[in-house]
């Protein structure tokens, strides 16, 4: 009675007589060593009792755990008890609407049915009916046998897997994680391509125009070097040539340049120490 005062005071909080976690029903179906209720239970059961008292206490210790109003957890039944079974012994105090037996799917039998665990739940659909079957069946030796009866009380249910649950059925599931997490640089890079591709931005041009691009060589830093170079030499013999014969560069032999070069040795000599420095001779040396 102290623990579940305890309970009921720290999950009330501030609103005194309020148990919204049924705390109350949690100590329906207890039955402790040296009580008249006690009395013929075997060893075996009571020790299983106790068992079963603990892990109640740690479940409800947790703010998500509750008390079921109309859902009961079976306990020692036979491994011979099937979900039939078990619901023809609880419809005779209400409407039952589901019932469950936990099994171990590895150890099937032919059928592909798991082996009984021993414990399974019943749902009703009034608080009522759950209380009378409770009451009625919890420790009764005529049920199963005197030394194996069975451990009947109101189930402990997680909040979290139920609202979970019940948004799964609907069809509505909330992704919190994919809201919070921002999409990385890749993702909202190809967003946009996407939207600028709808958007016609990206239009290749006409087979022509590109044929006519590709055919364009790409001036490259030192062929613009080269051209600067050819431009000044052609200037330099340009200006030797007014004073002398005039000369073709792209059809003269290279003995009439010569002729004219020869004419004027001494500006050649002068203009080859200014432009020492320079990479005007590599320009120079083929036209000569």
């Amino acid at each position: 009675k102290q623990w579940y005062q305890r309970r009921v005071a720290i999950t009330a909080g501030g609103n005194k007589g309020k148990d919204n976690r049924n705390l109350h029903l949690a100590t329906e179906g207890i039955i402790k060593e040296g009580t008249n209720a006690a009395a013929g239970i075997s060893k075996a059961d009571i020790m299983k009792r106790k068992l079963a008292l603990e892990a109640k206490k740690k479940k409800l210790k947790n703010i998500n755990f509750f008390v079921s109003t109309d859902r009961l957890c079976v306990r020692n039944m036979p491994s011979t008890f099937s979900e039939t079974d078990l619901k023809q012994l609880m419809s005779k105090y209400g409407h039952v609407v589901q019932v469950k037996i936990m099994r171990d799917i590895k150890q099937a039998n032919s059928a592909g049915i798991g082996k009984s665990k021993g414990y399974g739940f019943v749902q009703f659909s009034k608080h009522e009916a759950a209380l009378t079957a409770l009451r009625a069946t919890n420790n009764n030796p005529s049920i199963f046998t005197a030394q194996k009866r069975p451990i009947v009380d109101f189930s402990i249910e997680n909040s979290g897997i139920l609202n979970a649950r019940s948004k799964k059925k609907s069809g509505f599931i909330v992704e919190e994680k994919s809201s919070k997490v921002k999409k990385s640089f890749n993702q909202r890079w190809k967003e946009k391509r996407e939207k600028r591709k709808e958007s016609g931005a990206f239009t290749k041009p006409p087979a022509s125009s590109q044929s006519a691009l590709s055919s364009k060589p790409e001036k490259t830093a030192s062929n613009k070097k080269k051209s600067k170079c050819k431009t000044q030499v052609k200037e330099s013999l340009g200006q030797s040539q007014s004073s002398g014969p005039k000369l073709d560069l792209k059809n003269d032999t290279s003995s009439s340049i010569n002729t004219v070069l020869s004419s004027q040795p001494q500006k050649l000599a002068k203009r080859k120490k200014k432009e020492k420095s320079t990479d005007c001779d590599s320009a120079l040396i083929p036209l000569l």
